[in-house]
């Protein structure tokens, strides 16, 4: 058996699985919330699904004390997005030594990668020659109503936001491409993320892990949800690190599941909820390092 740290989770996956995971668009998620459950419980967590079994729940937490906890990592990522954005970043990097700067280009999720990308340069070339350098955020709305019809037809491809700037003596001229992300008013709104939450492990998209959870006749049955750029705003931006604050109310939670993890992933906070405490935040109370 693999040796225990507190605080590191134990990993029974094969090496193909690991770098499958490593290298998916969200990483290596189920890694990272053992990594938090295990800090914070001080516990053997482990990571358990090796696709041996069918329907195995994908974390075991082994108390020294008490009966085991199961757990199901999930992330809220709507596909279309998720595809778009692995498409983006897979190659991200044009290089373009006629621009003599940096471009920075992002793009909706509607975008023909392959037609913006045979283009851009071009495009950019364009408006620098007319002056149009956008040193400073062009937005969707600025381009598609730009006096430049290079601008506009940038807009028409998929580009939702441009900016430039000179290259460095250390940089060579570049294009980076950036996938849109998600945006809206300032401040946590906990009775929208209340409403997200309940809405989305009550999705039958779902059923197959509240199945898997109520088969394990455990008592502790959580699910560890990350939240991401395609998740509604207000429920994703109400765990910016910005903020310090709780949610007000429980999570209303299906019979399957009876403790709640929910982390902007990969940025913002990781808060809990266990029927006994409430929501906390449990950077605020690690049992490890």
């Amino acid at each position: 058996m693999e040796p225990f740290y507190p605080g590191q989770p134990i990993d029974s996956r094969t090496e193909a699985m690991r770098m499958r995971a490593f290298t998916s668009y969200l990483g290596d998620l189920e890694l990272a919330a053992a990594r938090v459950i295990a800090r914070l419980t001080g516990e053997r967590v482990i990571i358990q699904d090796d696709n041996r079994a069918q329907h195995m729940v994908d974390l075991r937490i082994d108390y020294h004390a008490r009966p085991p906890a199961f757990v199901e990592v999930v992330a809220d990522v709507e596909p279309s997005y998720a595809q778009m954005t692995q498409l983006v970043l897979r190659e991200q990097e044009i290089v373009a030594p006629d621009l003599g700067r940096i471009w920075y280009v992002t793009v909706a999720q509607t975008v023909n990668l392959r037609a913006l990308r045979s283009t851009l340069a071009g495009h950019l070339r364009a408006l620098q020659d007319a002056g149009a350098l956008f040193e400073h955020v062009g937005s969707a709305d600025e381009l598609l109503h730009n006096d430049h019809e290079v601008a506009r037809r940038l807009a028409a491809l998929g580009v939702v936001q441009i900016l430039s700037r000179p290259a460095r003596a250390d940089e060579d001229p570049r294009i980076l491409l950036y996938p849109c992300g998600v945006g809206g008013p300032a401040g946590p709104d906990w009775t929208a993320f209340n409403v997200w939450a309940s809405e989305y492990l009550h999705d039958p998209k779902l059923v197959d892990v509240r199945h898997k959870l109520a088969a394990t006749g455990a008592s502790e049955r959580h699910v560890f949800v990350a939240l991401t750029f395609s998740t509604p705003w207000a429920a994703y931006h109400s765990l910016s690190d910005d903020y310090l604050e709780l949610p007000d109310q429980p999570p209303g939670l299906p019979a399957e599941i009876t403790h709640l993890w929910a982390w902007a992933y990969p940025i913002g906070r990781c808060l809990a909820w266990f029927p006994r405490t409430g929501w906390f935040d449990p950077s605020t109370q690690w049992a490890t390092e």
